[in-house]
């Protein structure tokens, strides 16, 4: 008798309704995909060094009940994040049923990230396969539970015929050796008790042991926080794939970040003139973008040519419009034409406080001649702390000028640090203070205005590894707390 003639229970129902849809012609491919499918280029990236997450986009699940709200309309920040955070590869759940997904997300999240995607999804037949080409997918999932040994190693050759890789996922030993007998290049090890949902690592670390030494082995389920992740990584494990704690994170970005290993502290580099360096800050992974439009910054962008660099950004969390000894005027032409994600201001607040402006307010302190106490009371969702010259104390704007770390940061809101910030000092500053976020602008440049893509690797790559132990704990916090459902 096969498995899926066995499976009853909720995987019965499922696999049920998979088969009407099946029978009723709607699993059949549409269209040809935009950006093709390359399961080399997912197998690929699960072989590279380091852990590789798959993170996953998913709306809701049987057990965990709504997890992304409204998905159609979340799902590019939250392709972003991932993106922008590190992942090696998304995985989309389009199981319409009872996951509430919908196949259109897929492509979509390709398009948007540029990442490898697994298409999740209860795979009985190779119309499904036909589909997941024409979506663009670079893998699918085949659930050893839902087939049988035949059906399961004859779905394997189809997809690897039609270019997609395969992930093979297994809950318990007889399945392991059943996904190794069929071949499986990368199989992912599910080990969460079907019955009380329970995740046991050290039974998730013991099945895969039992693969074949050349087999790319996944921690599917159970994985809340950076310790797990070593853990596993150490007992052979490549990749994990991680959903819910990601999606239910107040930012999803940041909790992949802790995941990886990675500091979680934000960067912006600011005084981008150039789409090639624009291009430089994102695959770097840094979160924000600061266009200058100051009379007196040498990097001062003109209008038109931000709305083209506004009109470039793909994956960042935002762009931030920076302004000093602006008159009000030049603000309100960016905030129509450019419409950035932010305003930063460098002039302190008038006397009557600063006027409500239509994006959060990024409002910049000058360290050494506001007093903090004061700017501590400023409005603004964000305060950057700037250096100031000595020279021009009163002159608002960036001034490429360290200033002392010892001080205490205010609270309430998240800070930015600035000011002389360069590769080789921002660990310090990361350390000293444990700021939300850093800002760079001619400490990653070879030109004013001319940044170096070298320069900018290496700010955020130090930026992420200066936090110190208070970060690194508030890191495996905001990993928080793995879920179930489908795999992730």
């Amino acid at each position: 008798m096969t498995a899926p003639q066995r499976a009853g229970g909720l995987l019965g129902e499922i696999l049920a309704a998979k088969r009407r849809r099946l029978t009723a012609g709607e699993l059949a491919p549409r269209g040809s995909a935009p950006l093709p499918s390359d399961g080399a280029r997912f197998l690929a990236a699960l072989r590279a060094p380091g852990p590789r997450v798959i993170a996953e986009l998913k709306h809701r699940s049987p057990s965990a009940g709504v997890i992304l709200p409204d998905p159609a309309t979340a799902l590019p920040a939250v392709a972003r994040a991932y993106r922008r955070a590190g992942a090696a590869a998304l995985s989309v759940v389009v199981e319409q049923d009872f996951f509430g997904g919908d196949p259109s997300w897929l492509p979509e999240a390709k398009r948007l990230t540029g990442l490898p995607v697994l298409m999740k999804d209860f795979v009985v037949d190779e119309v499904q396969l036909d589909q997941a080409v024409a979506l663009g997918a670079d893998a699918v999932l085949l659930i050893v539970s839902a087939l049988g040994d035949d059906d399961l190693a004859r779905l394997h050759r189809a997809a690897r015929s039609r270019g997609l890789a395969v992930l093979v996922e297994a809950h318990d030993e007889a399945e392991v050796r059943r996904a190794a007998a069929a071949g499986a290049e990368v199989v992912g090890i599910n080990a969460r008790d079907l019955t009380t949902f329970a995740v046991d690592l050290d039974e998730v670390m013991r099945l895969g042991a039992l693969l074949p030494r050349e087999a790319v082995r996944v921690a599917e389920s159970g994985i809340r926080g950076r310790g797990d992740v070593e853990r596993l990584a150490a007992a052979g494990f490549g990749g994990f794939l991680v959903g819910e704690s990601l999606l239910r994170a107040a930012d999803p970005a940041r909790a992949l970040r802790a995941l990886r290993g990675e500091g979680t502290v934000e960067v912006k580099v600011c005084g981008v003139t150039r789409a090639e360096d624009l291009a430089a800050v994102e695959e770097a992974g840094a979160d924000w973008v600061g266009l200058n439009f100051s009379p007196l910054s040498p990097r001062r962008v003109t209008v038109p040519a931000a709305r083209e660099l506004r009109e470039k950004a793909r994956w960042l969390k935002g762009v931030v419009a920076v302004f000093a000894g602006n008159a009000e005027t030049d603000v309100d032409e960016v905030l129509e034409t450019v419409r950035p994600d932010a305003v930063q201001r460098h002039d302190p607040p008038p006397p009557g406080g600063a006027r409500p402006l239509a994006v959060p307010l990024w409002q910049a302190v000058r360290v050494g001649r506001d007093d903090l106490a004061e700017a501590a009371r400023w409005a603004g969702d964000v305060l950057v702390l700037d250096g100031v010259d000595p020279a021009a104390p009163d002159r608002p704007g960036g001034t490429g000028r360290t200033w002392d770390w010892s001080v205490s940061l205010p609270g309430g809101r998240p800070v930015f640090v600035a000011g002389g910030l360069t590769p080789d000092n921002v660990a310090g500053a990361v350390g000293a203070l444990d700021p939300h976020g850093v800002d760079v602008a001619s400490g990653v440049e070879s030109l004013p205005g001319v940044k170096d893509a070298a320069r900018i690797a290496a700010f955020v790559e130090a930026a992420r590894k200066g936090r110190d132990a208070r970060g690194a704990r508030r890191d495996r916090r905001d990993a928080g707390k793995e879920g179930d459902g489908l795999g992730g």
